[in-house]
């Protein structure tokens, strides 16, 4: 019962993320918007239907079981002692960001300066901090979301105003697949209000982007920040460790 509940929050929380009212769903589906209401309130779905909400959504059922599990396992929030110990190491965060990004361990190795015997030390230690679980053959699951929220004022928070929003910022923007999005006027505090939670929606969408997206070979991915704008960019610390052409 638990799982089937689950799986009709992540559906109503897909349908926010792509701005599709009941309403939409309803004549999409040829049913009365209370019916659809009732459906969702109620969490009483047959195959059938879940199947045609899927192919509005242009999802497969297995992607949309997957969003499932993946929502109810994985962290949303780390402890003020883990995101210090995350922040302490530039490899062990590098390490991190991989792994919930669907990195192997091998192509870690490939990609960074980083040892097989460190790596190894690095998974052991993600594993003790309980943001992954170590599989055999250096195989690790991530027990964190890929962008989990942050303390406010934390010591991510810190990290992240110090180490990353400035030099992100420090660019024109203008390579294709970017874009920074200014605007200026005089709106009222409910219009403001309807706008973040439309900004909230494409953050999920974001979200629901890098999940979908992990089925795609590595090199076909791109680091990837948005800050209500948007360009291909990692940060100084991870550029560093990148490997060198050459360099065994």
């Amino acid at each position: 019962m638990a799982q089937a509940t689950r799986l009709v929050q992540e559906l109503k929380n897909l349908l926010k993320s792509r701005g599709i009212t009941y309403r939409e769903l309803a004549q999409e589906l040829d049913l009365s918007e209370s019916a659809i209401k009732q459906m969702f309130s109620s969490g009483n779905m047959t195959l059938a239907r879940l199947d045609k909400i899927c192919d509005v959504l242009s999802l497969d059922f297995s992607d949309l079981l997957q969003l499932t599990e993946a929502s109810a396992q994985r962290l949303q929030s780390l402890s003020l002692e883990q995101e210090t110990e995350l922040i302490s190491d530039p490899k062990l965060l590098l390490t991190a960001y991989c792994l919930v990004n669907n990195w192997t361990f091998a192509e870690i190795l490939e990609r960074y300066e980083i040892t097989e015997v460190e790596g190894i030390r690095y998974l052991a230690r993600l594993d003790r901090m309980r943001l992954i679980e170590l599989l055999p053959g250096n195989r690790a699951k991530a027990l964190i979301a890929t962008n989990f929220s942050w303390h406010p004022n934390g010591p991510i928070e810190q990290y992240f105003r110090k180490e990353v929003q400035g030099p992100f910022f420090n660019a024109d923007f203008n390579e294709e697949g970017c874009l920074r999005l200014v605007k200026n006027g005089d709106i009222s505090a409910i219009a403001r209000q309807q706008l973040l939670e439309r900004l909230h929606n494409v953050g999920q969408q974001f979200d629901d982007t890098v999940i979908d997206e992990r089925k795609l070979p590595l090199e076909q991915r791109q680091g990837t920040t948005m800050v209500l704008a948007i360009r291909h960019w990692m940060f100084d610390a991870f550029s560093k460790l990148e490997r060198q052409p050459g360099k065994a």
